[in-house]
């Protein structure tokens, strides 16, 4: 068998280490058995590739292949062409006697829009017989209202999308989760034709000494060893609701440390960031930022005496199981769309909360309701279409408001500023926000989590290790391989649902959209 990963980038973190952990997945089921190659394809961009730890064994052998104009697109350049583009990875697979016959192209991501000529250049590859497993990670239609600018004017609203999501026996594809499952089901595709494909979770193996990497930091950051030492693990862009993460800090900087570990590369997502930063700052907050530029990711696991993640959207959402295998209590926002998966499972949340409410007197009724609204309209007019949401969003916004109550992460980043700077200011508003969020100090002051991550911990490893990703891969592989008729490739019909099910105003976060 022969497989190729491709995807723009081999940059660190999310997808590319999720090919990663897929290679580690797929050499204890060909160990012993007959070789496997296997080639990455990629535009050009990585880090440190030896940091990757390729497998290669008798049983795998890895080879690396840049493909010009794989990459995002640039505002620099012209569109690659999506013929050249998939002449290209043709030219390539044959090269290195990749036939149709004998190989399976896993590709990340296709239809997130950082690369319009990517689905149909894929789409021609599929015409020359090569099976396909499109693997999604995240959608255009979730709330990226540039992304799926793009990939519309480039491709022609009327059908752009029915063809981004194409229909063969020799496509398949590939989701995270149930949620993302059941929207694709929605929209016509085959149940035989699509997988759900948890991440696998690799080990992590003994962390680093905790008294050692504390002292480092008290050192180096000046982070008190004193109390509690609460770490956000993630790269900070907008959905992962930074101002959270400082509301946190807030209400209960006396009691604990917050620290966050890396600043967002993307230059888009930079003055959220730096504003919120900025704000921590002049408040005189105990926020520590861009540990992860000092202390590898090990070594913040092993000073934290509790993660917290604040996150408003996750394709996967790593940190749920990471910080079980790390055994290390995680407390903050439910993300149930998400967790669900997780819970049924048999791994116990039971410390986070579905909403962080704060009192609608203190910012203004009047005022939220402009705002959001207005916010959430300009958003959806990006899409381009779905009149009848906006009735549906005022009704929604009306019934919220009138609970006296709503959810930070429902605020503009103005509103949430507001409610930092107060809770950092005002007894009566901290003292407010704590009442109505029992579950926050309940989880920072826990009692027993112990032996709630230690349980947890060993359904991480039991249900989400390689070995289980590695089988799974397998098969649908295997599958793939089988298919016979590999001429017709027909649209996705109702490919629109997909946006339908993912604009809902009740998923719709201000923050996602806004600097």
């Amino acid at each position: 068998m022969q497989i190729v990963f491709l995807h723009y980038h081999l940059l660190p973190g999310g997808v590319t280490q999720v090919i990663a952990n897929h290679l580690q997945s797929l050499k204890q089921r060909f160990d012993g058995g007959s070789p496997c190659r296997i080639a990455i394809f990629h535009g050009g961009e990585h880090g440190e590739i030896k940091n990757l730890n390729w497998i290669d064994t008798d049983a795998i052998q890895v080879t690396e292949h840049i493909i010009s104009r794989l990459g995002y697109d640039r505002p620099d350049e012209a569109v690659a062409d999506q013929d050249s583009l998939a002449d290209n990875i043709c030219q390539e697979l044959e090269s290195i006697h990749f036939a149709p016959e004998d190989s399976i192209i896993h590709a990340h991501n296709h239809a997130l829009g950082k690369n319009t000529s990517l689905p149909a250049a894929l789409r021609a590859v599929a015409a020359r017989g090569y099976p396909l497993l499109f693997q999604i990670h995240d959608f255009a239609e979730d709330f990226r209202e540039d992304q799926y600018a793009r990939m519309t004017a480039a491709g022609g609203r009327a059908d752009c999308f029915q063809w981004i999501y194409p229909q063969a026996d020799h496509i398949h594809y590939a989701v995270l989760n149930r949620r993302d499952h059941h929207i694709l089901i929605d929209s016509g595709i085959s149940s035989e034709r699509l997988h759900v494909i948890p991440n696998p979770i690799v080990d992590l193996g003994t962390l680093p000494d905790r008294h050692e990497v504390r002292n480092r930091m008290s050192l180096e950051r000046g982070i008190s060893s004193g109390r509690q030492l609460v770490i956000y693990p993630v790269r900070g862009i907008r959905r992962k609701n930074m101002g959270e993460m400082i509301l946190w800090s807030a209400m209960f900087g006396e009691a604990a440390s917050f620290g966050h570990t890396l600043s967002p590369r993307n230059v888009v997502e930079k003055p959220s960031y730096d504003r919120w930063k900025a704000i921590a700052d002049d408040l005189r907050l105990p926020c520590h930022f861009e540990l992860g530029e000092i202390f590898s990711f090990e070594d913040n696991l092993s000073a934290a005496d509790a993660l917290i993640t604040t996150s408003v959207a996750e394709g996967f959402g790593m940190v749920f199981l990471e910080s079980q295998l790390a055994e290390r209590p995680l407390i903050g926002r439910n993300l149930p769309e998400i967790t669900s998966d997780f819970r049924a499972e048999g791994i116990d949340y039971s410390l986070l909360y579905d909403a962080l409410l704060v009192p609608v007197d203190f910012l203004g009724k009047d005022r939220i309701y402009e705002s959001v609204l207005a916010e959430y309209i300009a958003t959806i007019e990006k899409f381009g279409f779905l009149d009848r949401r906006k009735a549906m969003a005022r009704v929604s916004l009306t019934g919220t408001l009138e609970s006296g109550m709503i959810d930070f992460s429902r605020l503009t980043p103005a509103l949430q500023q507001d409610i930092v700077m107060g809770a950092a200011k005002d007894v009566g508003l901290c003292t407010t926000l704590r009442e109505q969020n029992p579950q926050m100090e309940k989880s920072l002051f826990r009692k027993g989590a112990e032996d709630q991550v230690k349980h947890n911990a060993s359904v991480v490893r039991s249900r989400f290790a390689p070995e289980v990703t590695g089988k799974t891969l397998e098969n649908i592989y295997r599958k793939l391989s089988t298919s016979t008729d590999r001429d017709r490739i027909e649209p996705l019909v109702d490919a629109e649902k997909i946006l339908d099910h993912f604009i809902d105003f009740n998923r719709f976060c201000p923050l996602r959209s806004l600097p």
